[in-house]
C-alpha cells in the first residue's frame, strides 16, 4: 500500500503537484460530506492508473478478443476481431493532442479501449512496481476498460477503468498471502475495499497532482495485478464480503494498513502527514500479536546507508554538497515510531530536521529501510547503521497482526474494529 505522492512519479509529472495541505480540504459532517455512507450509490467503477507505464513515450497493448475504441461522449472511432502486442503513442492526428495505437492516429485524448464480452486488455511491462528494470518483458491481462491518454510533452497515462469488485479480485492476492486464514483476508477485503472508494469520492490524485485516475496500482496506493492474482479464493473472497466497509459516526474510514507494526500502530495523521484526517479510529493502538512471527516483527540485519547516500537523498538541494555528522532520532511517536530525523552536518552548528516517514525513510527507499520503528541508530563511520522493528509506515491495520488474530479464531469484523478503534464493519446501503 501506497504512502506518498511523490513517490515514483516520473520527474516529467513533479511540476503538476500542488500544494500538499489540500489534501485535507474536505468537507466534514452534514449532507455535502462525500464520505456519508448514504451518498454512495452504485458499485462504482474505479480509474486505476498503471504506474509502470506512466510518463512513458511509449507502451505495448493487446487487446484479446473483439474490441472497439471510443472516443468523447461514447462516440465509435474503430473497432477490430482482435488487437495483437501494438505500440501506443501520444500524438495522433492532431499532434501531441490525440493518440496513436497500432499505428492509427486518433485525434483526440483519451480515447478508451472497450473489450468485447469475454475479451481482455493486456499490457507490456519492461519494469516492475517498485519502477527497476526488469530482463524479460512481462504481460499483464485486466479486466474492464482501458483509457489512453496523452499527457503534456507527448507522455502517457494508461488506466484501466474496472468495477470495484474486480479490481478488489486484483488486490488481494498481491497485498497478503492466500495461504493465511479466510478471516485475515477477508479483513484486507474490507479495507481495500474502503480505502478504494474512499479515494475515489475523495478525488485526491486529480486534485493534487492532476492525474487522470482515482489510484495507482502500486504501493503509492493499493497493489494491484489485473488477473495475475485473481484466484477461485479471490474471488469467493470478494463475494463473501460484497460490500462490506469501515465506518465510523456513518462515514468511511480511511483505511490505511501495513505489513507489520512492531507492536504499535501509529496515528495516521502524524505518519502519514495530510494524507489522513483525524478521528479515533486512526488514532494508532497497541498490538500484542506481530510479536509472535520474529521474522517480520524486528529486522533480521541493520539497514546501512553511506553519510554520502543520506546527503544525497535526505537533505535540502542546497545543501546536498555538505558531509552528514550525525543522525538522530528527535521526535517519537506514541508506539515508538521516529517522527522526526535529525541530521547534523559537518562543520556546522546547523542541523537538518526531517520528517522521518516522508523525508527520511522513503528517499533512502523504504523497502530498505522497512519502517520508522529504530531501536537504535550506529555511526560506523563512513556508514550508518539502522536497527529495527516492523515494516510500512505503522498506520492502520497490521496485516501481520491480522494473520495472527485470525489464525486466534478471530473474525474479520473483530480484525478491522480492533485496528480501527471505535470504527465498525458495515454495508454500503443497499448492498
Amino acid at each position: 500500500m501506497k504512502r506518498t505522492l511523490a513517490v515514483l512519479l516520473p520527474l516529467s509529472l513533479l511540476l503538476l503537484l500542488a500544494a500538499p495541505g489540500a489534501a485535507r480540504a474536505q468537507v466534514e459532517g452534514g449532507a455535502a460530506d462525500p464520505m456519508r455512507l448514504e451518498r454512495i450509490g452504485a458499485r462504482p467503477r474505479l480509474l486505476i492508473g498503471l504506474g509502470r507505464c506512466l510518463g512513458d513515450e511509449v507502451a505495448r497493448l493487446a487487446v484479446l478478443g473483439p474490441y472497439e475504441v471510443r472516443g468523447a461522449g461514447g462516440a465509435l472511432l474503430a473497432r477490430g476481431d482482435g488487437l495483437p502486442s501494438s505500440e501506443v503513442r501520444a500524438g495522433g492526428a492532431s499532434g501531441a493532442k490525440g493518440v496513436a495505437i497500432g499505428g492509427r492516429a486518433f485525434a483526440e485524448s483519451p480515447v478508451t479501449v472497450v473489450p468485447g464480452r469475454d475479451g481482455t486488455i493486456e499490457i507490456e511491462y519492461t519494469r516492475d512496481q517498485r519502477d527497476r528494470p526488469i530482463a524479460e518483458p512481462h504481460r499483464v491481462r485486466y479486466h474492464g476498460a482501458l483509457l489512453v491518454h496523452a499527457l503534456d510533452g507527448r507522455r502517457l497515462a494508461l488506466v484501466n477503468e474496472v468495477d470495484l469488485e474486480d479490481y478488489l479480485k486484483g488486490v488481494v492476492g498481491k497485498e497478503m498471502s492466500f495461504s493465511e486464514g479466510a478471516a485475515a483476508l477477508e479483513a484486507q477485503v474490507i479495507a481495500a475495499r474502503t480505502y478504494a472508494i474512499h479515494e475515489q469520492r475523495l478525488g485526491r490524485l486529480r486534485r493534487l497532482t492532476g492525474l487522470p485516475f482515482d489510484l495507482y496500482d502500486d504501493e503509492r496506493s493499493q497493489v494491484y495485478g489485473g488477473t495475475e492474482r485473481e484466484t477461485e479464493l479471490a474471488t469467493r473472497l470478494v463475494d463473501a464480503t460484497r460490500g462490506r466497509i469501515v465506518a465510523y459516526e456513518g462515514r468511511l474510514v480511511r483505511t490505511f494498513y501495513a505489513a507489520a507494526c512492531g507492536g504499535a500502530t501509529e496515528p495516521a495523521w502524524e505518519v502519514l502527514g495530510d494524507e489522513a484526517e483525524e478521528m479515533p479510529p486512526l488514532g494508532g493502538r497497541t498490538c500484542e500479536y506481530c510479536v509472535r512471527r520474529p521474522q517480520v516483527y524486528r529486522w533480521k540485519e541493520p539497514a546501512v546507508f553511506t553519510k554520502a547516500e543520506i546527503a544525497a537523498r535526505c537533505l535540502p538541494p542546497a545543501r546536498r554538497g555538505e558531509k552528514v555528522r550525525s543522525v538522530a532520532v528527535s521526535k517519537t511517536l506514541p508506539g515508538g515510531h521516529a517522527l522526526e530525523v535529525t541530521i547534523a552536518l559537518e562543520g556546522s552548528a546547523e542541523v537538518v530536521r526531517l520528517h522521518a516517514n516522508d523525508g527520511f525513510r522513503r528517499p533512502l527507499a523504504a523497502f530498505k529501510l522497512r519502517s520508522t520503528l529504530f531501536d537504535r541508530i550506529e555511526d560506523r563511520g563512513d556508514t550508518i547503521a539502522i536497527f529495527g522493528r516492523g515494516y510500512g509506515h505503522g498506520a492502520g491495520m497490521c496485516q501481520t497482526g491480522a494473520y495472527e488474530m485470525a489464525a486466534d479464531g478471530k473474525s474479520a469484523a473483530e480484525i478491522l474494529e480492533y485496528y480501527f478503534p471505535g470504527a465498525k464493519v458495515r454495508s454500503l446501503p443497499g448492498r
